[in-house]
């Protein structure tokens, strides 16, 4: 029975920087390997649909990610698992902004330099986490993408930021941009930012310690916020026409 794993909402579980800025009534279950998490998902939605498991241990993340529904964002440290089910306005705006990068790589005649990545996930100590689409230089055996793109169309706009801000901070500028677009539900307006890095990414500490070894350090701690490079919006008129800010 549902009600035998539910332990409340999203709304109840106070302040917890991990949940913040999802729906207040998101379901929260406790896991329990007897669960069947299919059974758990809410039903089909035009809005995407979060739904959080707490005590997830990371050894059952690691054996059944691959067969995990959806896309996930999981904490080790807290052992609490987000799954989001986009809608269709949510995958569509993904597929869409993927063929434009395709169609414009192709005009420049760089395709076969990028490597499209998808929401492949990307595993760190304390958080492991899919964009809706990534891209990097192909060929390169780098652990982050280059690109991350992140949308949003039940999802409020400081969970957009917050999660580019993770993919660009998270990463030291290995990540040298992210995208977000962020679809109101109300309007139908399609706002579209480009961020990158307030700092910068080749800078580095290099220094020998008391001991005589020689460290070279990134970046790593207290990273300010990624800056807004450019940002479109995207209106749509009562006859259905777009206008571009």
């Amino acid at each position: 029975m549902l009600h035998d794993y539910q332990e409340g909402v999203v709304s109840e579980e106070g302040a917890n920087p991990f949940l913040e800025h999802l729906p207040p009534d998101t379901p929260v279950y406790r896991y329990d390997r007897q669960c069947n998490i299919e059974s758990l998902l809410p039903p089909y939605s035009v809005e995407d649909r979060f739904v959080v498991f707490k005590h997830f241990p990371s050894e059952i993340f690691a054996e059944c990610e691959e067969v995990l529904p959806q896309r996930c964002d999981y904490s080790p440290p807290l052992q609490i698992l987000i799954i989001t089910m986009p809608g269709p306005q949510h995958e569509e705006a993904a597929v869409s902004f993927e063929a434009m990068i395709v169609i414009l790589a192709e005009k420049m005649q760089v395709f076969r330099r990028i490597a499209g990545c998808g929401a492949t996930r990307i595993d760190t100590p304390g958080r492991s986490k899919q964009a809706d689409r990534s891209w990097k230089p192909a060929r390169q055996g780098r652990k982050f993408p280059t690109v991350a793109l992140e949308v949003g169309f039940s999802e409020t706009t400081a969970k957009l930021e917050k999660d580019v801000a993770w993919w660009i901070n998270e990463s030291e500028g290995e990540v040298r941009m992210g995208v977000t677009v962020d679809i109101n539900r109300g309007s139908g307006c399609i706002e579209i930012e480009s961020w990158t890095p307030a700092f910068d990414p080749s800078t580095q500490l290099d220094y020998v310690t008391v001991s005589g070894s020689h460290v070279v350090k990134g970046h790593v701690n207290n990273l300010p916020p990624p800056q807004i490079a450019q940002r479109v919006l995207c209106r749509r008129g009562r006859d259905g026409s777009r206008s571009y800010d």
